[in-house]
Formats: structure tokens, C-alpha cells, sequence
């Protein structure tokens, strides 16, 4: 197998290459199944590239089903009838990332990625959950509550959030005005198609957090990107006849500032002169490192003009996909009707749980541990940045979240600094990702599910490039 790596290869990275064209090889049979590839290292020497490089265009081939990695046989191709299974999908370039999804599967070859707003899988309180899943099963059981349930969900979590929120957020709340979703992102499409028609104008912040912006353009409305900045959304530059603003007011997504009170105060008075909604994804909120939390946006309402959503993807886990809106009754009654029209209700057995764990301080406990747990991981990207002969850039904010974004001093450019990682083992997102209008450069740094290890290694390769 001849392989050659020319100058526009390195422009456009080595491991994409790599992988290109091997895979053109297999397809064209140049390489036959069952014929084994060089070592990794062998073909790092011959090419002069990093061994990292190669084991990442390897490996990217292996998830694909190309290739099958051994031990004692080496790396080799795949037979046919092992890879009839799986499906095709080329990387893409690094134009076709600008509209990626935080957390989205990726379609590039595989590197260590700094993944934002996942918690640590570790951390989940597997024994608390199991405890609390067979007395709730017990419980199901006893009522006979086994048949369909609420569309707004299961009155013990409504009642169990209702409460557990106002204790830790202020958020006011009666059950009655809590609609339990599946995750967030359900939420936000259902308050979407309760008070959007295709047409209608969405304000979200730029940058900002694409699935909703996404979702909302899926829905036909006119999505108009709005500047935030270091104290959040501008809320000078809203469009007048907005029904629907989007808004990360606690940790704005990707930037990580704080929407400050008196914008809070202004985006309020907007809304009620306006008629228009506000949607207040509590994103990331669980966790704060300094300064105490400005209130949310729910509670300063007063002329019914939020929404608020939160969910349990990052306090606990994704997996649970269990999300919740609290909304102004009227509202939160046309949510429960699309709910049961969608898919009916969450299961009645999770939210039982979920229940349980919230109402008997299993939660509280929990987040006290993880804080702790992510505090060290946030001090130490704050640690490095803070580092002596640091030129790469500032952090925004370090107040809160599972991430932290830092913005690129002008020596620096982005789109380069994100191939260059990606060659060096490293996925970096970049402000571009995340952008619409805004040209603000800069990189975001998850450490949620990055244990102390994984950042040290990632800021040495980040170091290393930057040289």
C-alpha cells in the first residue's frame, strides 16, 4: 500500500487524509479483505508523522467497520460479510462543522475531545437510583398505577420538582404548572408549537446553543440571531415583533457569562410591553464556583411572561432524557395536550424514581459531591490560563458550568488552531460552531466528563501547538 501526504494534505489535516486514502484502497481493492495494515508506528516513521495521527485515522476506520484491530494479528480489513452492517459516512471538512450540534455523533475521525455540557458518567449515584427504582416499582404496583398516565407527568414529580426547585433555584412553582418532558430539547419544541406559528419571529442568542435554534428553524419561524457578550443578550438589539425569545440568562451557552440584572430587568420590561414569551433554559445552573447566583428570570417575572426550563441531563445524566417546563397554567395545559399527542407521557417508573431521589435529599447529596469533583477540573483550566507566558487568550467568565470558553487574543486564528489540534490528537470547539452572525473567535473547553488526567494531557497537546 503507497501512500503519500503532499502539502495541501497538511492544510487540511493528516488524519482526514490518512483515512481518505485507505479507505479509497479498500474501495477500489488495492487493499483485500483480511490483509494487514503497517503498525502504527512503522507507518508514523515512514510517512514522518505522529504515531497519534495514524492510530486516529486507524481508529476512526475500525469504528466504520473498514478495518479490525487484534492484538497478536495486527490491524486488518474487514471481511464484506462483517461490514454489510454498517453505514458509510465520510468526515467532514472544516466548513461543514460551522452548524454542528454540541454532542452530536461526530463524523470525523476520532481524537480526545473536551465534550461540552456532558457531566461525569462516573459520578452517577448508581446505588441511591436502584434503591429508589424498586420501591418505586413497588409502589407502581401497589396503586396499580400500570396503565397510561398524566401527559403532564406523574403527580409525585411534578409535586417533587415543584419544590426541589424553588429550594435551589427560587423558581415558584405549584405542580400544576410543572409539564415533565423528555429532556430539554423535547420542552423547547413543544413551547414552540404552543406559541410559534411558521412565520412568526424567534429571537436566540448569538452565539448561541444550536438545537434550539435548529429545532425552531425546522418549525418554518424566522429565527433572528441576537449579539450576547460578556453580560449576555443585548437586549437593545431584539427585534420588535418577536413572539419568542430564547435566552441562557444563568450561563449563556457557549460564552459562559452571566446575563446581568439590569438586562434581566430590561429583557422583562421588553416582553410585557411587547406581548412577546421569554424562554429561560436554566442551562448549567447546578454548579457555581464563585459569587452568588442572581435570581432567575421566573421569579422577577411578574406579568407571566416566562417559561422556564430545566432538565436533569447534566445534574444526573442524559441517558434519563428527563426534561421539565413550568409555565403559566393556561400555557402549561396547551404543553400537557401536545405532550399526549406526541408520545403520551415519560415512563411512569423513572419518574417515580425521580421522585424519590429528589423528595428524600438524594439529589442534594449528589450535587454537593460533584461539585466538588468538577471545582478541581475548573480550577485547573482557570490555573492555566492564569499560567505565566500564556498568549492564547482570556476566559470570558468562571463563575459557573461545566465549560469554560476563553476568547483568542488576534494572533490567533481560530479555524487554524482547531485543524492544527486536530492533527495533534486534539477536537477543540470553536466560538464558529456555535455562531450565526457573531465573529467573536474563540474555544470552548468541557471538562464535565474529563477526568484530572484527560485535561492535563489535552492543554500538553494544546501547549505544544501553540509553539
Amino acid at each position: 500500500m503507497d501512500i503519500y501526504l503532499n502539502a495541501d494534505d497538511h492544510r487540511r489535516g493528516l488524519a482526514r487524509a490518512l483515512y481518505e486514502q485507505i479507505r479509497q484502497a479498500i474501495a477500489e481493492g488495492r487493499i483485500r479483505p483480511g490483509d494487514r495494515l503497517p503498525p502504527s508506528r512503522e507507518l508514523a516513521k515512514q510517512l514522518a508523522i505522529s504515531r497519534f495521527t495514524v492510530t486516529t485515522a486507524y481508529g476512526y476506520l475500525v469504528a466504520e467497520g473498514f478495518l479490525e484491530g487484534a492484538s497478536a494479528a495486527g490491524t486488518r480489513v474487514t471481511l464484506p460479510a462483517r461490514r454489510g452492517t454498517l453505514r458509510h459516512a465520510a468526515p467532514s471538512s472544516s466548513r461543514d462543522r460551522g452548524a454542528a450540534v454540541p454532542n452530536a455523533p461526530s463524523n470525523e475521525p476520532m481524537a480526545m475531545q473536551l465534550e461540552l455540557g456532558v457531566p461525569n458518567a462516573a459520578s452517577f449515584p448508581y446505588s441511591e437510583f436502584r434503591t429508589q427504582t424498586w420501591r418505586a416499582m413497588r409502589e407502581l404496583r401497589a396503586d396499580g398505577g400500570t396503565g397510561y398516565g398524566d401527559a403532564a407527568g406523574e403527580p409525585s414529580l411534578r409535586k417533587a420538582i415543584a419544590t426541589w426547585i424553588h429550594r435551589s433555584r427560587g423558581v415558584r412553582a405549584a405542580p400544576e404548572e410543572v409539564v415533565v418532558t423528555a429532556g430539554a430539547q423535547q420542552a423547547f419544541d413543544l413551547v414552540l408549537s404552543a406559541l410559534a406559528r411558521p412565520g412568526d419571529t424567534v429571537a436566540v442568542e448569538d452565539p448561541g446553543y444550536p438545537p434550539f435554534r435548529q429545532l425552531a428553524e425546522l418549525r418554518g419561524v424566522k429565527v433572528v440571531p441576537v449579539q450576547a457578550d460578556q453580560h449576555g443578550l443585548i437586549v437593545e438589539s431584539l427585534p420588535p415583533r418577536a413572539k419568542l425569545v430564547y435566552v441562557t440568562p444563568s450561563h449563556q451557552f457557549p460564552l459562559g457569562s452571566v446575563l446581568s440584572l439590569v438586562r434581566r430587568r430590561l429583557l422583562l420590561d421588553w416582553a410585557q410591553a411587547t406581548g412577546a414569551f421569554i424562554l429561560e433554559d436554566d442551562y448549567d445552573s447546578e454548579f457555581r464556583f464563585s459569587d452568588r447566583p442572581l435570581e432567575p428570570m421566573q421569579r422577577l417575572d411578574t406579568g407571566a411572561r416566562v417559561i422556564y426550563i430545566g432538565s436533569f441531563s447534566k445534574s444526573l445524566s442524559p441517558s434519563l432524557r428527563t426534561g421539565f417546563v413550568i409555565a403559566p397554567h393556561e400555557i402549561a395545559s396547551a404543553l400537557s395536550s401536545a405532550r399526549q399527542l406526541l408520545d403520551c407521557h415519560s415512563p411512569a417508573i423513572l419518574q417515580r424514581t425521580l421522585a424519590r431521589f429528589l423528595d428524600d435529599g438524594s439529589m442534594d447529596r449528589h450535587l454537593r459531591r460533584t461539585r466538588k469533583l468538577y471545582r478541581v477540573r475548573h480550577q485547573f483550566i482557570v490555573d492555566w490560563f492564569a499560567g505565566p507566558g500564556r498568549t492564547l487568550g482570556k476566559l470570558i467568565a468562571i463563575d459557573a458550568g461545566l465549560h469554560l470558553t476563553a476568547e483568542l487574543h488576534d494572533t490567533w486564528d481560530e479555524h487554524a488552531l482547531c485543524a492544527r489540534a486536530l492533527d495533534a490528537g486534539l477536537r477543540i470547539s470553536g466560538l464558529a460552531k456555535f455562531s450565526v452572525q457573531s465573529i467573536r473567535p474563540g474555544l470552548s473547553f468541557g471538562y464535565g466528563n474529563s477526568p484530572p488526567e484527560k485535561l492535563e494531557e489535552a492543554f500538553r497537546i494544546l501547549k505544544k501547538i501553540l509553539r
